[in-house]
């Protein structure tokens, strides 16, 4: 949490088997579900950029909301 606002940061490290990639790094979009206390839930994507071998990605979101899960569409 970052006071005054109370804003939370989500991250993950991702990595990427890029074996048969003929780059070292590019762009990748991740489906996220957040979830919040007093309204609907909302699907989103958001844009990263990946390189070798693994890169931290953050989302970040209001104090009353959270991450409902990532999507696999």
């Amino acid at each position: 949490m970052q006071p005054p606002t109370l804003e939370r940061r989500w991250t993950a490290i991702v990595s990427a088997d890029a074996r048969r990639c003929a780059t070292t790094a590019g762009y990748f979009e991740m489906g996220l579900a957040r979830e919040k206390e007093t309204g609907l839930e909302l699907e989103f994507r958001e844009q990263f950029i990946w390189s070798l071998p693994s890169v931290t990605v953050g989302v970040d979101f209001w104090a009353d909301e959270a991450v409902g899960g990532v999507l696999d569409r």
